[in-house]
């Protein structure tokens, strides 16, 4: 996990967005989130995203990993989705003789899915526009104090996890991560497991709630650890 620098991740996806004409594949998917800054695996054997997998390794490689509105809707064709989703990049791909795909997309920012095309393809593509964070007056200055409450939380966190949980390399990335943006966005994907939690996230644009937001979220794993309780799932 290392800081990827959020401005160029900005920068990456308007540029790819702007190729595409606006235009994103979309990978439906329940209770499942990809957050800006981070990797996420991916096992691809149906047909319809294989074919979708096929199409974006051969174009832009770009794709919104939407979650589903309901589980149900993974059966569906044209299920309904949550209009805010996490899009990113393609990368580390690897193609199996039978057609399936093992890869990691790499989400570099917050997009809304505003219409579905009638695209004549076994998977959905919408028109999308890229969302940017909120910031109250002051901008990033301004969110001292909410920068170090989750800085706090994630030492604390460092404290009362064992060393292979990886939680040790989390807290030195929350001092190097210069971003609050960017900080928030790490923390949540590392340790926010909750769908609704990691939804709730990435729906969040302004910047001070998400700080908030994920602080009160790993307070609430240090307490449940501190009493002896499992952790949510």
């Amino acid at each position: 996990m290392s800081d990827l620098a959020p401005e160029h991740d900005g920068e990456e996806l308007r540029c790819l967005l702007l190729r595409s004409g606006g235009v994103i594949k979309v990978f439906p998917l329940p209770g499942v989130v990809v957050l800006p800054r981070t990797v996420t695996p991916f096992h691809i054997f149906e047909p319809r995203y294989r074919a979708m997998v096929a199409d974006a390794l051969d174009g832009d490689r770009l794709l919104a990993v939407a979650t589903l509105a309901s589980e149900e809707g993974a059966s569906q064709d044209r299920a309904p989705i949550h209009p805010i989703a996490g899009a990113g990049t393609i990368e580390g791909e690897e193609r199996h003789a039978d057609g399936r795909y093992h890869l990691g997309v790499r989400g570099l920012g917050r997009v809304r899915l505003l219409a579905e095309l009638d695209n004549g393809r076994p998977y959905r593509e919408f028109r999308a526009e890229i969302l940017e964070d909120v910031y109250r007056p002051g901008g990033e200055a301004a969110l001292a104090r909410q920068r170090a409450a989750l800085e706090a939380c994630v030492y604390k966190l460092a404290e009362v996890l064992p060393p292979e949980t990886g939680v040790r390399q989390l807290a030195e990335l929350a001092t190097r991560t210069r971003s609050p943006s960017a900080l928030a966005d790490l923390v949540a994907a590392a340790v926010v497991s909750e769908p609704v939690l990691r939804l709730a996230v990435i729906e969040e644009l302004d910047v001070a709630r998400r700080l908030d937001l994920v602080a009160g979220e790993v307070a609430s794993v240090i307490l449940t650890l501190s009493s002896g309780r499992a952790p949510r799932a």
